[in-house]
């Protein structure tokens, strides 16, 4: 019998539906202390702690894997999306956790330098990495999309549902109607989809804002400039193999235009599908979303 837990994690709220909801739940925690750059004894924050070395590092097995998996896409987005953000966002003021980040008038630090080559080098038979440059690793979204695909595979019950903070992966012995919040209206949907099973995540512009003595900033910066992009696309929501990759891509699809994401989306031969809001209240999905789905319904054309 499926349990429900509900608790913060990761700077949002977790949902977990499954017979081990508590094991997950606990699970999840541990990541977090893991990997968060907010905690100073975190892994990832020892990693960031390291000076530059020619000299090999052992780290976990697990955090190896998230580094590698986090630069595959990297390369694969042409550094759209980029895991070696983290002292850029501190110069732009994220420097803790969300919900403690004071909102106004921090002044802007410009400390970043795009870089093509990856700043650690990764052992090609141990878990051990040399850190070439001085960098700072933010795992933010991507290990909170990792780790629902974790969840997930160790989940256990007729019914999975893991929900972290729009991070989705579920199956149902029926389909359900997932929705996708209005990035207008929060507490209505912009789409509904009918699903059995799937793995999906929603980014937006308009959620984690800060102003700053040049202006207002979010969290979505092009791992090429270090800047936010001018774009009309106010949502995303990809639906994928797997969460992680959802994420990724709809952070990415982020910085685009509508337009220019579709045709992104065709020239990289993804079979990704998404579901893009614009700041006129356009509905864009692409044509492959029954793939994905057994039926949609948008509130609006």
């Amino acid at each position: 019998m499926s349990k429900k837990v509900t608790f913060p994690c990761m700077g949002t709220n977790f949902c977990v539906e499954a017979s081990n909801a508590l094991v997950l739940e606990s699970w999840l925690h541990r990541v977090e202390r893991n990997y968060s750059r907010f905690r100073t004894e975190s892994e990832l924050s020892q990693l960031n702690q390291l000076e530059i070395s020619l000299e090999w590092v052992p780290i976990s097995k697990e955090l190896y894997d998230i580094l590698q998996l986090s630069e595959g896409y990297r390369l694969s987005t042409d550094s759209f999306f980029n895991p070696y953000l983290g002292q850029q966002l501190v110069a732009l003021g994220y420097d803790q956790s969300f919900s403690d980040l004071s909102k106004s008038g921090f002044e802007q630090k410009r400390i970043f330098t795009p870089s093509e080559e990856s700043p650690l080098l990764f052992h090609s038979e141990k878990a051990m990495i040399k850190k070439l440059k001085d960098v700072s690793v933010d795992l933010g979204g991507f290990v909170k999309g990792w780790s629902v695909d974790e969840v997930y595979c160790i989940a256990k019950g007729n019914e999975r549902f893991i929900d972290g903070g729009g991070d989705l992966r579920f199956s149902f012995e029926k389909p359900r109607v997932i929705g996708v919040i209005n990035p207008f209206h929060f507490d209505t949907d912009v789409v509904q989809l009918k699903m059995s099973t799937g793995a999906m995540a929603t980014s937006s512009v308009v959620h984690r804002r800060w102003q700053t003595t040049d202006g207002e900033v979010h969290h979505l910066l092009n791992g090429r400039t270090g800047k936010n992009e001018v774009s009309d696309v106010v949502q995303v929501t990809v639906l994928a193999a797997t969460v992680r990759e959802a994420e990724v891509y709809a952070k990415v699809l982020c910085m685009m235009d509508a337009e220019s994401a579709e045709s992104w989306i065709m020239d990289k031969k993804l079979t990704i599908a998404a579901i893009l809001i614009t700041k006129d209240r356009r509905i864009v999905i692409t044509k492959n979303i029954r793939d994905y789905c057994e039926g949609v319904e948008a509130a609006w054309s």
